[in-house]
């Protein structure tokens, strides 16, 4: 490994990697190209059986390769975490990509606050076909907060993993990732983290999320982890670590943030035809929060053939010019950029 310049001394990237020789290339040169040159670049190989292995063999004087048996991707940050000899730690996934003043635009706000632990940024989205969108906060009207934010991140997921800096002492209060986690374990490590620590949030979208068709995350984003969505499974772990937030929150915002992703779960699974299914997912829903008027129309729709349901929605589409598939759709990549 080169010995970088005393600047960008402390920062370790971990970019934990599943088969992904196609894009990991044009990932590492991102970091290779960030003005603000890390400490270390480690590329942690869970178990990958394609070339990845072989692509990376040219980097071997940049990188720090580690491979390891197929544990997933919390198990494979875990790996890098322990790995790791900066003082901050930055994620990157192995299809995505940096921006090159990324590094160092967060490093500047980490000098200028340092009551800070960790700092995000806005992203771009993009597929084989170009940008699809500049602003994740922007196309999402989100706003982003700085500060002890656990309410605001309680409420909605707010960025991405390959968005954040943050300093590594900081896992040694709020831990590691949960491993037993398929999808969502990023956001609860980043939910424990908000409990205990300060985030900042520098205003450009510094990361290149990329959205393909065999992202490892999409079928399991949209299936239940021991029969609950995966948001749901990170909320009530939360709450049952800190049973003191629901007082904080309110009995009902914490009702509502349980019941959505059953909704939303139900909507999607609504909307590609399998009634059965988003039925029991948009009662469950209701059961949590049944002052939920979306819920209530949906569950509903869920008792019409899909004909029936497909001619009400040209109707509805019709006189109001409105696309609820498009709200539906923001969610999802909301959810899946997380």
């Amino acid at each position: 490994m080169r010995t970088a310049d005393k600047q960008a001394a402390t920062v370790s990237v971990v970019i934990p990697s599943y088969n992904s020789a196609h894009h990991i290339s044009e990932t590492l040169e991102s970091v290779f190209n960030q003005s603000y040159r890390p400490h270390e670049i480690i590329v942690v190989d869970d178990g990958s059986t394609d070339d990845t292995r072989a692509v990376l063999e040219k980097y071997s004087d940049r990188i720090i390769y580690v491979y390891q048996k197929n544990a997933g991707e919390p198990a494979a940050r875990n790996t890098g975490i322990r790995r790791a000899s900066g003082e901050f730690i930055a994620f990157l996934d192995a299809d995505d990509l940096w921006l090159p003043n990324k590094l160092k635009l967060q490093m500047d706000y980490f000098e200028k606050h340092p009551e800070v632990d960790l700092v995000y940024t806005d992203m771009k989205q993009f597929d084989e076909s170009g940008i699809v969108h500049e602003s994740i906060k922007e196309w999402l009207k989100m706003s982003p907060p700085s500060g002890y934010v656990f309410p605001q991140l309680f409420a909605e997921t707010l960025f991405g993993s390959g968005t954040v800096v943050f300093r590594k002492s900081c896992v040694e209060k709020a831990g590691f990732f949960d491993e037993t986690f398929f999808v969502g374990s990023d956001y609860e490590m980043w939910l424990r983290m908000a409990r205990h620590f300060q985030f900042g949030y520098v205003d450009e979208p510094l990361m290149m999320y990329r959205h393909h068709s065999n992202m490892a995350t999409r079928g399991l984003g949209r299936s239940l982890q021991n029969g609950v969505p995966w948001e749901g499974k990170v909320i009530n772990k939360i709450l049952v670590l800190y049973p003191e937030a629901e007082k904080e929150l309110g009995r009902s915002a914490v009702r509502r943030r349980r019941a959505r992703p059953y909704l939303y779960l139900g909507i999607g699974l609504l909307e590609r035809g399998d009634h059965a299914e988003a039925r029991k997912l948009l009662g469950q829903s209701l059961r949590l929060w049944p002052w939920s008027l979306r819920g209530v129309v949906r569950y509903a729709a869920t008792f019409l053939t899909p004909s029936q349901l497909a001619k009400i929605k040209r109707f509805y589409h019709k006189l109001s010019g409105h696309n609820d598939s498009a709200k539906s759709k923001q969610t999802e990549s909301r959810a899946q950029a997380a």
